[in-house]
């Protein structure tokens, strides 16, 4: 059996679909993985009809987070145009509006993937499509009789499952017109992957510690309990060793919610066998009051570059009372003296936008973040309302959210407003000129917007690029070689976020797509 696994985002990040297409072909079927960027075209283009039917799948993928569901929605309806071929959806965003989806698709799957779309290949093998298979995780739209199956427990056993590798000989693109095999065309998948493909993307666990109000992750709990599954540190060595065979990979990007969620004895094997087989730097994300001494300094010696942390606010109140996250700045400040003191990179993670926040907590934020131990890096997301969080449901109470929003806009497509552009700028200017310029509306003056406005523009082209450049310099151990390839490797990652405002290259694109199609597919967008 064939499967053909389609992603629609905007760069080549497929971790999800690559864990299915392998366990796929490890159970005797056949995959391939197509990506289709931001393809919200009216019909099917020829040169992809003909890459389907040559192939000849018996079943046809589509993976898609919420940001995707009305390119999600389209394909469908121009891939039915076509073939016969049934058609499941999976990914985050199924998973949190199932019913939705499958209004959509003939099938869907509501949990994880790698075993239950093994069991619907091996169904429509043996039984055909005409029988509705009884498959946990998998709901049927059988013509309009909708038929629900139990939630499959979570995987228990992930060094079970193969290895996902950093670049399969079965992922294809369609690019300028025609479809290109991706390991044939190296280069051309450094320019749609993320960190221009100097990174591979890492699982050592599978869920969070913590529980966010505002967090799809406080929904995913439901469906996959509170606890988190981790591979041994020898599974994951495993994958790196193969990994690491590919010269072009210079960072392995850890992307665990919170990687210190490992136990010491699990942290110690890992790091003694990273330095001895794979000693490449690496990234982690990390909880602020679950980061360890003990562990980052193992960690740093191990190749530890960059820190991912979570901050979202620097307001308690907005942390607990809204967002429901039992995190105080204190610990905030205290994991900063540990990262500084260890010489990592900090990359610290903000949420913007926020309809429940007051003028004094937004400037109590700004205020927090210019205290913090420099240098360290920063982003900054709006505030996205998913269905099925508690945040969500109180916005839709109060009716102070667009409960569509979530699906057309990027998070980290920010409002530029005057507090935005001054938080992004506190790691960057002195302490002196944010407090200058965080002043309440009622004391800002003309001559305080024309500067911020200034400092915003000068900084994001010149003091910024610079801080990164020494952040990433120290955090390599001045390893002139691993900076360079670093920066040559994204440099159209940043050029384009200095253009577009945050958006990367393939996002700004995607972006411009969504736009033109709400307003030459309005059918599209209706429910």
């Amino acid at each position: 059996m064939k499967l053909l696994l389609i992603s629609l985002q905007s760069n080549a990040y497929v971790t999800g679909l690559k864990y299915i297409a392998e366990n796929v072909r490890a159970n005797g079927h056949d995959a391939k993985i197509l990506l289709l960027p931001g393809y919200l075209e009216k019909t099917l283009d020829p040169v992809i009809e003909k890459f389907i039917r040559d192939y000849k799948p018996d079943l046809i993928g589509i993976g898609l987070m919420s940001i995707e569901f009305y390119p999600a929605k389209n394909a469908t309806r121009i891939l039915r145009e076509k073939f016969d071929t049934p058609i499941i959806w999976g990914g985050v965003h199924v998973i949190i509006t199932p019913d939705e989806c499958l209004q959509y698709a003939d099938y869907i799957c509501c949990g994880e993937g790698e075993r239950s779309v093994v069991s619907l290949l091996d169904h429509l093998r043996d039984k055909g499509r005409d029988v509705i298979p009884e498959i946990p995780n998998i709901w049927v739209n059988d013509r309009g009789n909708i038929v629900r199956q139990p939630k499959a427990p979570p995987e228990a056993d992930l060094d079970s499952l193969p290895f996902q590798p950093y670049l399969p000989d079965y992922y294809y693109v369609f690019h300028k017109n025609t479809i290109v095999n991706f390991s044939q065309d190296p280069d051309l998948f450094h320019r749609y992957a993320l960190y221009g493909g100097t990174c591979h993307m890492l699982i050592t666990s599978r869920g969070c510690p913590f529980y966010c109000g505002y967090c799809a992750n406080s929904f995913l709990m439901t469906v996959y309990g509170k606890k988190v599954r981790a591979r041994s540190p020898e599974n994951v060595i495993e994958e790196l060793k193969d990994v690491k065979k590919d010269p072009y990979v210079i960072y392995i990007n850890i992307e665990d919610d919170c990687f210190f969620v490992h136990s010491r004895e699990w942290m110690r094997k890992f790091c003694d066998e990273y330095k001895k087989y794979i000693n490449l730097p690496f990234i982690v994300r990390a909880i602020p009051t679950m980061l360890d001494k003990e562990k980052l300094m193992m960690l740093k010696d191990a190749g530890l570059s960059w820190v991912i942390m979570g901050v979202q606010s620097g307001s308690d109140r907005v942390n607990f009372d809204i967002y429901e996250r039992k995190i105080h700045f204190s610990s905030v400040m205290k994991a900063a003296e540990l990262l500084s003191e260890a010489k990592a990179a900090p990359f610290y993670e903000m949420i913007v936008d926020n309809p429940y926040e007051t003028e004094e907590t937004e400037m109590e934020t700004i205020d927090s973040m210019a205290k913090l131990k420099r240098p360290y890096a920063i982003s900054l997301a709006h505030l996205t309302f998913f269905p099925g969080t508690p945040l969500a449901a109180r916005a839709v109470r109060d009716n102070i959210a667009d409960p569509e929003a979530y699906l057309y806009r990027y998070p980290v497509k920010i409002d530029m407003t005057y507090r935005n552009k001054l938080l992004y700028l506190a790691p960057y200017i002195p302490r002196s000129v944010v407090r200058f310029l965080n002043k309440p509306e009622a004391d800002t003056k003309p001559i305080h917007a024309v500067l911020n406005n200034i400092i915003y523009f000068v900084s994001k082209r010149t003091i910024e690029p610079a801080v990164y450049f020494f952040i990433i310099t120290r955090s390599l151990n001045y390893n002139v070689r691993l900076t360079l390839k670093t920066l040559f490797g994204n440099w159209r990652s940043a050029l384009s976020k200095i253009v577009s405002n945050y958006l990367g290259k393939g996002d700004y694109e995607y972006d411009k797509r969504l736009a033109l199609a709400k307003k030459d597919m309005p059918e599209l967008f209706e429910k």
